[in-house]
């Protein structure tokens, strides 16, 4: 998570995101147990206005355009399920 951390590069969000892995299920005691493993990163800093100005625009480098293609749905908020945090290492 480090490396993709928001503020770390001049290419990254210049945002502070502190990145604390919660883990949902299918962990107890340190040892799997053979269910399905859920994690949770929250983003306290998300901050859904500072999209406003792109409503209308398909940006370069993302998945916007072909996500509505897909499913008809267009969130200028973020990713959905296109989103490179839902792939976290």
């Amino acid at each position: 998570l480090d490396r993709r951390r928001p503020g770390t590069s001049k290419f990254v969000p210049q945002r502070n995101e502190p990145d604390a892995v919660e883990i949902l299920s299918g962990v107890y005691d340190g040892r799997t147990t053979g269910t399905p493993i859920a994690l949770l990163i929250r983003n306290p800093d998300q901050r859904s206005k500072d999209y406003g100005d792109i409503l209308r625009t398909f940006r370069p480098g993302h998945a916007d355009y072909t996500y509505v293609q897909k499913y008809g749905l267009r969130d200028p908020r973020g990713g959905g399920r296109s989103s490179a945090r839902l792939t976290a290492p």
